[in-house]
């Protein structure tokens, strides 16, 4: 375990902000706690677990993102990478968004690209060159995976001599940095590898959405160990500064905001000792249908939110 500074300020002055669960935690007896930087409002997981044991908290295949066909055991999790995969296209239209061409001549980097789903969407369904692709990601299951299935170049780390000189028009990291110690060492690597006119493309959750203000500590996106810093729209603009970026433009990413309702009401169901009921399931799209409209009302509330990001 470590305890670490606040990322923005360097503070290590924190105020106690809340005890969550770890939704993988069948017991339910687990507690983390998140504090509150008191020089910048950041939320972060203090203290937590260090990079050599992170490995244990990703559930050997069982943790969503790693999850692959041959591994599926249960209907839920065939019915989560049926969505996955639907949902592909409009990932990729979002991260080539604003691009003055969207094919093989665009070169992308993911950061977290766990089974290389997405990258390989992009050479089958987009045309882009192999060439053009890369991934990063630490999960050896996952990483493998990747390589075999879609012929992807996968590193473990943005380090990588391979990579010393090159850089690419588009970087993303879909629910990523949320997971990542280093993570200003991280931004200022990044900010070397986007080209001039390039973007980031960063997903988070954000924990000032209304969601989030509803379900508390069983709110799902807490995902206590594996999230590390929970980041608000100010709050991440004011750790680009600190890297030389900046949010260019931001989106509301819908179907966070469905994941993350019906999954925070099975957790605060089991926390409960009760029943995932057709009730709960009809209250929690109930919540959903209300939240997407006040995600069209106010995007910076959203659970989910897409930034992109340029040097500053």
């Amino acid at each position: 375990m470590e305890t670490a500074p606040c990322p923005i300020c360097g503070s290590t002055e924190f105020e106690r902000f809340l005890e969550v669960p770890d939704r993988f935690d069948t017991t339910g007896k687990k507690r983390w706690t998140l504090v509150r930087s008191r020089g910048s409002g950041l939320v972060m997981l203090n203290p937590r677990p260090d990079p050599s044991e992170m490995h244990f908290h990703y559930r050997s295949g069982r943790y969503d993102p790693h999850l692959t066909e041959e591994e599926t055991a249960s209907t839920g999790e065939r019915f989560y990478l049926a969505l996955r995969r639907i949902l592909l296209g409009y990932r990729a239209h979002i991260v080539l968004k604003g691009a003055k061409r969207q094919d093989g001549g665009l070169s992308v980097l993911e950061v977290g690209c766990s089974t290389g789903d997405f990258l390989g969407f992009l050479h089958r369904k987009k045309g882009f060159a192999l060439d053009n692709l890369e991934g990063i990601e630490i999960d050896s299951a996952a990483a493998d995976h990747a390589r075999k299935k879609f012929r992807l170049e996968v590193c473990r780390d943005l380090w990588e001599d391979s990579r010393q000189e090159r850089q690419f028009d588009r970087i993303v990291l879909w629910h990523a940095l949320e997971h990542i110690h280093n993570v200003g060492e991280t931004l200022d690597r990044l900010s070397g590898l986007v080209r001039e006119e390039g973007t980031i493309v960063l997903v988070l959750p954000n924990h000032a959405s209304p969601d989030a203000a509803i379900y508390r500590e069983n709110w799902i996106a807490w995902d206590a160990p594996r999230h590390l810093c929970h980041f608000t729209p100010e709050t991440l603009a004011a750790l680009l500064e600190k890297h030389n970026l900046k949010i260019a433009g931001s989106m509301p990413y819908f179907p966070d905001t469905v994941f993350n309702i019906f999954h925070s009401e099975k957790l605060a169901s089991r926390m409960e000792g009760k029943p995932v009921n057709a009730a709960r399931m009809l209250h929690a799209a109930v919540k959903s249908a209300l939240a997407l409209t006040a995600n069209f009302i106010r995007p910076s509330g959203a659970s989910g939110i897409v930034y992109f990001v340029r040097r500053a």
